[in-house]
């Protein structure tokens, strides 16, 4: 699963890197971002088809729910096409969700061992993710999900799965292809695209911010 990143980018950085367009709110960098927050999200506007940026709930309530109740955070690629939760969305509903790095837990005793994955190249990571919008009295909720596979060789050893990074290139794709194009996509990464490395523990609480939960501990694999 893909259950808590980072992104540190300013919103000059975000316009630059994902070619935004229009107005953006308000947005300050975390280095510990988990559900049911506030994330900047790269959605295409369906008029314009210009990419706009704009906070979304992280915990996907489709537009068909009663209430809120599940919010899944995560679609995995194997399903996302197919399942009644998320079809639709991935349909016509797709998003990129801007990172400088994600985490993920290494299975052991407690406390648990964080883990960073960041591109060795120093570009910000584009996740795959697709949105609804919830309407319930009036008010309008718009929440998203991150789609995750299947780990690649360098990320395994640590967790089984992984978000789907969109390369710069598929990006056009992602966006507006139709859904069998789309699902070509949905693939590990090359292993050789991050860098891992072991962080403190103190990232594992989610009140916990700043750039030190970025900091190696032990090295860099």
């Amino acid at each position: 699963m893909c259950g808590r990143f980072a992104n540190t980018l300013s919103l000059e950085r975000m316009r630059q890197a994902f070619h935004i367009a229009g107005p953006a709110p308000d947005w300050l960098p975390s280095w510990n971002i988990a559900p049911r927050q506030p994330v900047a999200v790269v959605r295409r506007h369906p008029v314009s088809l210009d990419l706009r940026l704009d906070l979304l709930l992280w915990g996907l309530v489709p537009n068909w729910a009663h209430d809120m109740g599940r919010q899944p955070i995560n679609a995995r690629a194997e399903t996302v096409a197919t399942s009644g939760m998320f079809r639709a969305a991935f349909r016509s509903r797709r998003c990129l969700v801007p990172a400088t790095a994600y985490y993920e837990w290494q299975s052991g005793p407690s406390p648990r061992q964080p883990w960073a994955f960041a591109r060795r190249d120093g570009q910000p990571l584009a996740l795959a993710a697709i949105w609804e919008s919830w309407e319930y009295e009036g008010d309008i909720l718009r929440s998203f999900a991150i789609v995750t596979t299947q780990a690649n060789a360098a990320t395994r050893p640590i967790h089984e799965r992984m978000p789907v990074l969109i390369a710069d290139q598929d990006r056009d794709a992602w966006f507006g292809a139709p859904p069998a194009i789309a699902q070509q996509l949905l693939t590990p990464a090359p292993a050789d695209m991050l860098r891992v490395w072991r962080v403190g523990t103190r990232v594992n609480k989610v009140g916990h911010d700043g750039p030190d939960l970025l900091d190696p501990v032990d090295g860099e694999v």
